[in-house]
């Protein structure tokens, strides 16, 4: 298989297949769940998060939207390969579609983390009122 970049292939159902969270991955996902492909990582990333199926199986959905799955076939593929691995999987997705987000990761004992993350927004200021 020829692979593209931020493609991260795995077989099922006895052939290779692959996924990747391109742009039009992205606006998938946020055109379906109503929020954005970076909120949902955020969200499952939190404590209690653990086992939010919709946006796993919605997340694997999207990127592999180039195999015209339903997202009823996505959660028969991940039972197909497990959880574990979907959601390893989804991880490495994850880092591939944003390398610099993945570098610039903090390190332990590291002083700078700096890397190529954007910086947090800062709050607006409120307009004084009139």
């Amino acid at each position: 298989m020829n692979m593209m970049r931020g493609a991260v292939a795995f077989e099922a159902e006895g052939r290779e297949r692959f996924i990747r969270l391109t742009t039009n991955a992205q606006v998938r996902y946020q055109e379906r769940a109503g929020e954005t492909l970076v909120d949902a990582i955020v969200a499952m990333q939190g404590e209690g998060s653990q086992g939010d199926m919709l946006r796993l199986r919605r997340l694997i959905w999207a990127g592999m939207g180039h195999e015209g799955l339903s997202e009823d076939a996505a959660g028969d593929l991940i039972d197909e390969i497990g959880l574990a691995e979907a959601s390893r999987l989804l991880g490495d997705a994850i880092r591939a579609a944003f390398p610099e987000a993945a570098r610039a990761e903090p390190e332990t004992g590291s002083e700078d983390a700096g890397g190529n993350a954007p910086a947090p927004a800062k709050a607006k200021a409120k307009p004084a009122a009139a």
